[in-house]
């Protein structure tokens, strides 16, 4: 039986039809498959990552003849153990109370610079003061006679330091330092010390030298 026209077309479109979906489907597989790709991979790009280190101080004591002590110099960048500057004067020339203007004296000064990089609050500590006998000497009395308890000193320090105990000398004995101020990065103050040694400070006295550890400390403000 010859197939008419009328089925012919309905066979053609069928075959359109099918050929049509068949691609549509292509498409919307591709489609699915080009969006997969998000779903098996999710990044997260953290474009703004930092760490910072915190200002430090850092002390340099500069003293007479140019002699310097530096914390950056030592190992721990914090401590300097420092025995070449004498803020006292030494032992050189002994105090003689029988000097004119009301005994006698000797002053140093030094040179305290924060060399670090943020700003500091400066303080001066002292230990307790030691009195004993002269290098040579048989007849000094020291337990007795300290001469800790009759040598002065005065600290007074420049700008922008603020220590100034010229108005009070205080004996080795009691003295304990104080707050010297405040100093920025890169600034700098000198403090002079003022040994004294009364006049009429009695003979029991004589023939001894008083010791006393001193301490700087610069701490972060």
């Amino acid at each position: 039986m010859s197939e008419n026209s009328s089925d012919k077309n309905k066979r053609r479109r069928t075959g359109a039809l099918w050929v049509s979906g068949a691609f549509s489907a292509a498409i919307l597989v591709l489609g699915v498959n080009g969006t997969l790709s998000s779903w098996t991979s999710a990044i997260i790009d953290n474009t703004n990552n930092t760490v910072a280190s915190t200002h430090a101080v850092a002390l340099l004591e500069t003293g007479p003849g140019a002699v310097t002590c530096d914390t950056t110099s030592t190992t721990t960048n914090q401590v300097s153990n420092c025995s070449s500057i004498n803020k006292y004067g030494g032992t050189g020339t002994p105090l003689n109370p029988d000097s004119l203007s009301g005994g006698d004296s000797q002053a140093v000064t030094v040179n305290l610079k924060n060399t670090g990089t943020g700003q500091g609050d400066l303080v001066l500590a002292a230990d307790t003061c030691g009195s004993a006998a002269l290098g040579g000497s048989t007849t000094a009395d020291p337990t007795h006679y300290p001469v800790c308890t009759k040598v002065t000193v005065t600290v007074a320090c420049t700008s922008p330091a603020t220590l100034d105990t010229t108005a009070t000398p205080v004996v080795l004995s009691s003295f304990s330092g104080g707050a010297v101020g405040t100093l920025a990065a890169g600034a700098a103050t000198d403090c002079t010390f003022t040994l004294n040694l009364p006049s009429g400070t009695p003979a029991g006295y004589s023939s001894q030298v008083a010791s006393q550890v001193l301490h700087w400390t610069l701490t972060a403000s």
